[in-house]
């Protein structure tokens, strides 16, 4: 049979991601209520997931010539996510900072006003126990998921405004082990990736509103 000329096959489109996805916080999963999380916030532009690995070769006698199988170390690996945030929260600006908010004290800014700074020393608290990047897989309309583990913002924080436009911040947010995930050789992102078409999933949101990711 001869080859074909294009990639596209009659199921292409089942396994695409459509549309931009979200950001959430506070996420797992419950067998009887399902995935849940609490939204970062508005995006603009999309949500950007990378997870980088890099391999060291180690040096031998005879072997420089081409790589050869066995003589490839993993040398780092490092997830991130990225978005341009549009809603700017106290606490996304705080969490861009990995700072401290509080009330505005009285004579320092008028009543309901929140202070937020930046703090010498990073704190366990500081870290976003679980992300979560969800998408919708096109066939299933069931969410895919990428989750990293214990979030830090590690972007600068860079506002800037104009005319006819809002304010973004773009913010990356970067997976660390815990102790226990190092000691077992675990890395702390995954991906959950749908299979055959199922019930309905919700993926509620810890406030008044459910966001609904399938149907």
């Amino acid at each position: 049979m001869a080859l074909p000329k294009t990639g596209y096959t009659k199921t292409s489109s089942e396994n695409f991601i459509i549309d931009a996805a979200t950001i959430f916080t506070d996420f797992k999963y419950d067998a009887t209520g399902g995935f849940t999380g609490t939204p970062l916030g508005a995006t603009s532009g999309g949500v950007t997931v990378s997870i980088e690995q890099t391999y060291r070769k180690p040096e031998v006698d005879g072997a420089y010539v081409m790589d050869v199988v066995g003589l490839q170390v993993m040398e780092s690996a490092v997830a991130t996510v990225t978005a341009n945030l549009k809603e700017l929260t106290a606490e996304n600006l705080r969490r861009s900072l990995n700072g401290t908010i509080e009330d505005a004290a009285t004579g320092e800014a008028p009543k309901g006003y929140k202070v937020i700074k930046t703090k010498r020393y990073v704190e366990e608290a500081d870290y976003i126990p679980s992300v979560a990047v969800v998408g919708i897989h096109n066939g299933t309309k069931q969410p895919v998921i990428f989750k990293l583990d214990n979030g830090l913002v590690t972007s600068p924080l860079e506002v800037a405004t104009e005319d006819n436009n809002e304010a973004v911040v773009e913010q990356t947010i970067t997976a660390h082990a815990s102790y226990d995930q190092l000691a077992a050789d675990e890395f702390p992102w995954a991906i959950y990736f749908p299979g055959e078409v199922q019930p309905a999933t919700r993926m509620a949101t810890q406030d008044t509103s459910t966001k609904e990711v399938s149907k």
